[in-house]
Formats: structure tokens, sequence, C-alpha cells
């Protein structure tokens, strides 16, 4: 095999005013060493490119199978865009697929692949899952927000940002894997994850490829922590109470129970770890499938509208790089967990689809089911009021791991009727289940809920299960389990 040119030497189709190959494979190496001491590339793990010329394109490498905290700037490889190496001693990591996908759809001027503990982890929890015995080959989503550390993204510009860091099923068919990976890559925020694998992060060149490893390796080592944490304080709270006598809250004069459903009925989790990244992934091919169908034009159509008039930079920028083609937009909405009506409505389409197909089944908690049919059965009514639109509420109660519910419910409520932090909404809900507002309960996890059906004259129990994000019941009675209420005469 011929061997690398001597580095001290630019190779003779660089740019000139561009960083000489030499101080290239220079700045590669320390990367690499730098990365290797942080605990992200143990034994021959990760791998790092960069881009020496785009036309022809080649990629300077560390070759495979080699400690990447000792690999000197002589002894990097010079691949091709097939991944073949043309100088250099060693082979290639067959992971250079993914390298190359990263370089050619993304404009990535550098690429580095990590095995961190956080990043392995957080990977193999987020990921999609597949049938027993079978690969999936489907894409999950981890959310990171509200750190003030996602700033150190290039375009993020605020911590109340929202980012969702596609996590694709490991698959030893690079490939394949390159062909599933390449359709998630523009929106992906500089990084992605491989189930049970770890991180590729990227940037236009090694110093802001190199600022986004460290930032999204920070952001998943935060996250993990947390998950943990959360986990053991749930843990101590279960001990507690299970070391104690169960306490029951009573409630008199109820004639009507209004329900949230995230985070009260079924976990937090599943909307934004399985809905939102199910209706994102599945939006392109709803779209071409149903192009034609005049009611999914109409709702085009308001998006469209509600597009013109969005005053967000972000979404402006994203309407001027994609020319107004309104599915990137789509997805945005999703990712920043915005509430478009016509959004939530689309939505409901492709879970109704999923829910059909038996992709998606609604998991309520175990105590749920008995509680609604308790109720039912002692004459009380039973409505839903949630954020997701009615079609959505009633998917997921449709299509239930207790099978269908719906009938146990009188009405169902979203947001049409007003918001859910206005006590007007909750005036509105009691006008039309024909009760006083004083004969109505309303079980809730979210604080800003709960003060606004009180406002409105409703009674109020605070949920708090295991995953959600508000732990602090304020002034209200809190309860854990539907199980926990006893609505007296």
């Amino acid at each position: 095999m011929p061997e690398l040119p001597a580095l001290s030497q630019p190779h003779p189709s660089v740019d000139p005013a561009a960083t000489s190959t030499a101080a290239l494979a220079q700045q590669l190496s320390e990367t690499m060493a730098a990365i290797h001491r942080r605990g992200w590339c143990d034994g021959t793990g990760g791998n790092f490119s960069c881009v020496l010329q785009r036309q022809p394109l080649e990629l300077l490498m560390a070759p495979s199978g080699v400690d990447k905290g000792s690999v000197a700037a002589e002894q990097l490889i010079v691949v091709d865009a097939t991944g073949t190496v043309l100088r250099g001693e060693g082979r290639a990591s067959a992971e250079t697929q993914l390298h190359l996908a990263l370089v050619d759809t993304c404009g990535a001027g550098a690429v580095l692949h990590t095995h961190s503990q956080a990043g392995t982890l957080l990977s193999q929890h987020y990921g999609p899952q597949g049938s027993p015995g079978q690969p999936s080959t489907g894409v999950g989503t981890l959310y990171l927000h509200d750190l003030e550390m996602l700033k150190g993204l290039e375009g993020i510009a605020s911590h109340e940002s929202r980012v969702a860091i596609p996590v694709l099923a490991n698959d030893q068919d690079l490939k394949r894997l390159r062909a599933t990976a390449e359709p998630h890559l523009a929106q992906a925020p500089y990084g992605l994850l491989i189930a049970g694998h770890g991180l590729y992060a990227w940037g236009q060149d090694l110093a802001r490829a190199r600022r986004h490893l460290e930032i999204l390796e920070f952001l998943l080592e935060q996250h993990w922590r947390q998950l943990l944490l959360q986990s053991l304080m749930g843990a101590r709270a279960q001990a507690t109470s299970e070391g104690a006598a169960r306490s029951r809250v009573r409630v008199s004069g109820i004639r009507h129970v209004l329900l949230d459903i995230e985070g009260t009925t079924c976990p937090v989790s599943f909307v934004s770890g399985c809905l939102f990244p199910y209706a994102a992934n599945h939006l392109d091919a709803f779209l071409q499938e149903h192009a034609r169908s005049p009611g999914v034009q109409e709702l085009l159509a308001e998006v469209q509208a509600a597009w013109q008039e969005d005053s967000d930079p972000e979404a402006q920028a994203l309407r001027e790089a994609v020319d107004g083609a309104v599915a990137p937009y789509l997805r945005w909405l999703i990712a920043h967990d915005r509430k478009l009506p016509p959004l939530k409505q689309l939505q409901g389409l492709i879970w109704e689809q999923g829910y059909q197909e038996g992709d998606l089944v609604g998991p309520l908690f175990p105590d749920v089911p008995s509680s609604l049919q308790r109720w039912a059965k002692a004459g009380l009514g039973l409505s839903v009021y949630s954020s997701g639109s009615v079609a959505a509420q009633q998917l997921l109660y449709g299509h239930s791991n207790a099978g269908d519910l719906r009938p146990l419910f009188q009405q169902w409520f979203d947001t049409r009727i007003g918001p859910k932090q206005a006590a007007t909404s909750y005036a509105a809900i009691s006008q039309q289940l024909q009760t006083t507002a004083a004969e109505v309960l309303f079980i809730s996890d979210a604080i800003a809920e709960c003060e606004a059906a009180e406002a409105s004259g409703m009674r109020v129990l605070f949920s708090i299960r295991d995953g959600n994000p508000c732990r602090d019941p304020g002034r209200f009675e809190r309860i854990s389990s539907l199980e926990d209420v006893e609505l007296l005469a």
C-alpha cells in the first residue's frame, strides 16, 4: 500500500488558504488523544475523520483497530468517497460509511464518534425496539431542553430551545445503516446516537465538531444522571409508601371526574418518547400517501398560513432554507412541542394508522382501568381534557393495554374549548357537562392546570407519577394512583 505522503507538505489539491494537511493531521491526532483522556473512546473504540478536500472527496482518518489515544499524525490514513484507503497503512473502519453520509448530507468538515458510558446507556434507553428476535429499522428520539449548555450548539441562542437527537438501531450492515440515517441527518442537532454503540458529532470544521461533541457529551451525561436521580427518588418514595399505611384522599359531593392524560393516566414519556417520534418518522410517507386527500390538503394549507405568521427566527430561517416545503416545518413544530391545531390533527391521523396497525398501544398505568370501571359502575360521569386532540385521546383509550375503554367516557375535550391554563376553559367544560363546577373533580400533573380548574370552582387533585417532571403539589392534595381516591356521596 502506498505510503501516506510526508505530512510536512500540503496535499497538492488542498486550497492554499485552508489549513495545511500536516497541521490538520496534528490537530486530529491531538483531538483524539484528548477525547481518549476523557474516557470517551476506551480501548480501540471510536473513529474520527476530517475532510482534506471535497473534489474529489478525501478524508483524513484514524485507522481501524488501534488505540485512538496514541495515533500519531503520520499514522493517519486517507480514504476516498467509497471508503477505500488511498494513502497510509491500515484499514478504514466499516463505520466510514456514516462519516461519508454526514459529509455528504450535512456538509460536515469533521466527524467524531465516541463510545462514552452516557452515550451508550442513553442510546439503549431511547433506541427503537424491534420485534422479538428481529432488528428494529425504526428511529427513536432523545429530547434535550431547558439547559444553558444547549447554546454551545451552533444555531441555538436560548436555553429554552428543544433539540431532538435521532437514535438509530445498530446494524452491522453499514450501507443499510447509512441509508437509515440519511433522512434524519439534516434535522439532527449536530449529533446522533446509535443504539448500544454511542454518539456521532460533527461540525463544519474540526474545532466546531469538537465543541459540539463536548457539549453533547455533557448534555448526555447530565441526562442519564437526572434519570438515575429520578429513579432513586422514585425508589425511595415507593419504599416509604410501602412501609406506611396507604393514605386515601376522600372527596365528597362529586358527580363527574375530569381527567388529564399525560402524567395522570399514562406516562409522560409516551407522548414525547413514542408518539411524537412516531409522527415525525412517518410524516413523509403519510403526506405522500394522502397528498390528494382534501382534508389533508386543508390542514397543510392551515400549517402554511401559520408558518407565514410564525415570528420565531428559527421557523423563518427554516422557511427560507427549504423553500416553503411544509414537512420540515411540521417536524420542527413536533421537536419544539408546539400546540398548532392542524399539526395535532395531522399527528392524530398518523397515530390512527399506527394504532390500527398495532405499532402503537396506549400504556395506561395499571390502576387506571379498574378505577375508571369502578367510578363508572358507581354512576359517576367520566370525561377527558387533554392538550392532545380529541381524536388522539380516543385512539389512546380505544387501543389501550386494557382494551377499548372509550365507552366509559361521556365527553372529550381538547384545547378547542380553551387553554388548559385558563379558568374560563373549565367553566365552559362544566357548562357542557351540565353540572356545577363544585361537583367536578379534576386530576392533573400540572400546577397551572390545577390552579385554573380550582379558580373555576372545580375540586382538584394533583397527580404525581414516576417520571413526572413536577414533583411539588404546592397547596393541592397529591395522589400517586387513582386507587388513592375515594369519592363519597
